[in-house]
C-alpha cells in the first residue's frame, strides 16, 4: 500500500525544487527494530505530512524526519489513519509526541476518545510491508456527555481536556504515560471567555500549566512601543507588542521559547509586513531582534534548537535557518523550499528539530 524510502525521491518532488540528496539510509544499514531506529535514526526536522506522496490527507499521514540543511527525507514513521485533522489549520502536533518519540497522542470524535499510540516495529504493522508506525496501545474513552480533546504529551504524563457541557468550564486532566487508564489528576479549569469560549492553554518547558485567561496581563514599559505579556512561573507565553504603527503577537499554539523570550509575528493588520521578532524581557525592560525582515511571505511556523541557539522558520515559500548568539543574529540562511502536502494548509506541520538521538533508547517497543 505505502512505498518505503522511494520516499527520498518521491517526497523531494513535492518540494518546489528537488532535494540535494536522497535518504541517508541504504537498504543495508536501515534500522529494522525500534531499538535500532531510536539509537540513531530519529534526528532532523520532524514534519507531519497529511497527504504523503500526494495521497489522501486523512489516510496517508506520515511523520518524516528531514535533513535540516537540505530538506532531504531521512526516516519515516506512519501515523494511524485520521490521527490529525486533515482540514484543520496549524494543528499543534509539536505537543503530541513524547520527547523520546516512543509515544504519540491523538483524539477521535466518533467514538470520542483520547488514544495513546506506541512506536512499533514494521513486523507489528497491521498491513504487510508497512514501515515503522505508531500503533494504538491505550484508549481513554469519554463517558456520558463528556467531550475529550486536545491531547498533550509532556514529560512522563499525558494531558487532555475534559468538557461536561455548555456553560461549564472544561477541565485539564493528566495521567501517567505508563498508566493512562488510571484515575486522572485534576490540573486546572479553563476559564470561559467571550462567547463561552474556553481559555487557551499550554504547558511551559518547565512543566507548568499556563491557562491564558487565568493569568493577569503585565505591561512592560521599558522599551520602544507598548508591550503586554502573560507569564507563568517566569516564562513568557503570550505577548502583544505595538511598535512603529504595527502590532506583533506570539504565534498561536506554537512552541514556547522558555524564560523571558518569545517569538512574535505580525498580527495580519499591516499589509506587506513579514518576518518575525525575537522578544527578550528583562524585568521592566525589553528589546526585540528582527528576523527575516526581507522575507517575501509571512512566517507560518517555526521550531527551536534545544539550546535555543538557532531557529528554523517556514514562510509560505521556504524554510530558513537563523543562528543566534546571546539573542543576536549571527547568520540567516535559506535552507530549502517548503514541502507540499494535500492538507488544507498545503504544507506539512512542524513537530520538532531533533539534533541528537533520544538519551535512553528502549529495549523493546511499547506494547498494549
Amino acid at each position: 500500500m505505502r512505498r518505503s524510502l522511494a520516499l527520498a525521491s518521491a517526497v523531494c518532488l513535492l518540494a518546489v525544487t528537488a532535494c540535494e540528496s536522497s535518504s541517508g539510509s541504504s537498504s543495508d544499514d536501515a534500522p529494522e527494530t525500534v531499538e535500532e531506529l531510536t539509537e540513531g535514526g530519529l534526528v532532523g526536522l520532524a514534519l507531519v505530512h497529511r497527504g504523503f506522496e500526494g495521497g489522501d490527507p486523512e489516510t496517508q499521514q506520515v511523520l518524516v524526519f528531514h535533513d535540516p540543511a537540505t530538506g532531504a527525507p531521512l526516516q519515516r514513521i506512519d501515523l494511524p489513519d485520521g490521527a490529525v485533522d486533515p482540514m484543520a489549520p496549524a494543528v499543534p502536533v509539536h505537543k503530541r509526541f513524547s520527547e523520546d518519540w516512543q509515544y504519540f497522542a491523538f483524539v477521535t470524535n466518533e467514538p470520542n476518545a483520547v488514544h495513546l499510540a506506541g512506536l512499533s516495529d514494521p513486523e507489528d504493522a497491521e498491513e504487510e510491508g508497512e514501515e515503522f508506525s505508531y500503533q494504538p496501545v491505550e484508549t481513554i474513552q469519554a463517558s456520558g456527555d463528556e467531550k475529550l480533546s486536545d491531547p498533550v504529551i509532556h514529560g512522563e504524563r499525558l494531558w487532555y481536556v475534559s468538557a461536561q457541557g455548555q456553560g461549564q468550564p472544561p477541565q485539564v486532566k493528566s495521567v501517567p504515560l505508563e498508566a493512562p487508564a488510571g484515575t486522572p489528576n485534576q490540573e486546572g479549569s479553563l476559564a470561559l471567555g467571550e462567547g463561552q469560549r474556553p481559555s487557551d492553554w499550554t504547558i511551559t518547558p518547565d512543566g507548568s500549566l499556563h491557562i491564558r485567561n487565568s493569568v493577569p496581563t503585565q505591561q512592560v514599559t521599558g522599551g520602544e512601543g507598548n508591550l503586554v505579556v502573560r507569564s507563568t512561573n517566569g516564562t513568557v507565553v503570550n505577548a502583544t507588542l505595538t511598535t512603529g504603527g504595527e502590532q506583533w503577537q506570539t504565534f498561536d499554539d506554537a512552541p514556547v521559547w522558555g524564560g523571558e523570550q518569545a517569538l512574535l509575528r505580525p498580527d495580519g493588520g499591516g499589509e506587506g509586513v513579514t518576518g518575525a521578532h525575537l522578544l527578550t524581557v528583562e524585568g521592566q525592560s525589553y528589546g526585540t531582534t528582527p528576523l527575516l525582515e526581507d522575507a517575501s511571505s509571512p512566517v507560518v511556523q517555526y521550531t527551536l534548537a534545544p539550546e535555543r541557539d538557532a531557529i528554523l522558520l517556514q514562510t509560505e515559500e521556504a524554510w530558513f535557518r537563523v543562528d543566534l548568539e546571546e539573542g543576536a543574529v549571527t547568520e540567516t540562511e535559506e535552507t530549502f523550499p517548503r514541502y507540499h502536502d494535500t492538507s488544507m494548509d498545503g504544507w506539512p506541520l512542524v513537530v520538532r528539530w531533533s539534533q541528537e538521538p533520544p538519551p535512553d533508547a528502549p529495549s523493546e517497543s511499547p506494547t498494549a
